[in-house]
């Protein structure tokens, strides 16, 4: 039992150690490593004055590492160590997860792009698809991650900075116009066993020239939120879990998703593209959730940006042409 004051919070890490970089802290809370999440222990807990308990309720997400629950007296900007908890682990935390949907560069391709833990010295990467209650075929899919050298500046190479796993495309070829396909994401350990997601399912793209109604929805600034409640760094996009349950609930009526920049603004902030992925699950693994860089994914000085500041965190695009497929010529500047 911990006696909480106004000057104490919580937050969920995961594994992680401070490296000899130039110390950079940019946002409190002032610590070495960013946690995934934290809240202010008195949160949910409003008579623990009186009673010396408290609890909170926090949602956690698939990120490829165990988690641990910190406790920190001083406040954000002067933090100090009080307890550590248990870990708590996913059944798998390799597993497949998040999978993004985008249009291919010609109109009967889709390509599935998600994260993962397994690199290709470990498990053979692949989509088992096929029209819904037809025969499955098997779609090999390319790997990709990056490493702080990657990227360009402080958050994102110092406290912002965490491993991505593993970013896998594949490519579903050969669609017939309108028809519903079913997937699932797939990897085959090189033991013999298989590791499987979910099954997903999505609409081919109408015959070009045909005659149909195509249901566009076009947005840009969405961000991110926790739907817990709790905070993260540049948390200043509440309204975004209402955007991402309106387009799950209606869904049935749309065909394409255009997210024209300005993404989850992490800001170098690493975690959050996955907690980005995450929320918008339910819409990019069902319609094309096509994107665009703005200035929070991309800007950054001397790396080629139209703008020349510091707006990505230190991303410099990197996060943006990863973790999404998009079906340019030069991923580096679309």
């Amino acid at each position: 039992m911990y006696r909480f004051d106004s000057a104490y919070f919580l937050s969920i890490s995961t594994a992680s150690t401070c490296t000899p970089d130039d110390g950079s802290k940019l946002a409190p809370p002032f610590l070495c490593t960013a946690p995934i999440k934290y809240q202010y222990a008195n949160y949910s807990s409003p008579g623990y004055r009186k009673t010396g308990k408290g609890s909170l309720r926090l949602q956690l997400i698939n990120q490829r590492s165990d988690f641990s629950s910190v406790l920190f007296s001083g406040g954000l900007s002067n933090p100090k160590l009080m307890a550590v908890s248990n870990k708590v682990a996913f059944t798998n935390p390799n597993a497949p997860v998040y999978p993004r949907l985008a249009q291919g560069k010609i109109w009967n391709e889709m390509t599935v792009t998600w994260t993962c833990g397994y690199g290709i010295n470990e498990a053979e990467p692949f989509v088992e698809w096929g029209q819904k209650d037809g025969d499955r075929m098997h779609s090999l899919a390319g790997t990709l991650t990056f490493d702080r050298n990657s990227l360009c500046g402080a958050p994102a190479r110092t406290v912002g900075w965490r491993d991505p796993g593993f970013i896998h495309t594949s490519f579903l070829k050969e669609l017939w116009p309108n028809a519903v396909y079913t997937y699932k994401l797939g990897h085959k350990l090189f033991n013999g066993t298989y590791v499987w997601s979910q099954e997903y399912q999505f609409r081919a793209s109408p015959y070009p020239g045909q005659s149909s109604v195509q249901r566009v929805v076009i947005f840009g600034d969405m961000g991110k939120d926790e739907a817990d409640g709790s905070n993260e760094y540049n948390n200043y996009q509440r309204g975004s879990l209402n955007t991402t349950k309106q387009l799950s609930q209606d869904l049935k009526n749309i065909d394409i998703v255009f997210h024209i920049g300005d993404i989850c603004y992490a800001n170098g902030y690493l975690s959050q593209w996955d907690q980005f992925t995450a929320q918008v699950e339910p819409i990019a693994s069902t319609v094309p959730y096509m994107v665009a860089s703005g200035n929070h994914e991309r800007d950054w000085p001397g790396t080629g940006s139209f703008y020349g500041n510091s707006d990505s965190g230190g991303e410099c695009g990197v996060l943006a042409e990863t973790m999404f497929y998009v079906p340019a010529e030069n991923r580096a500047n679309f």
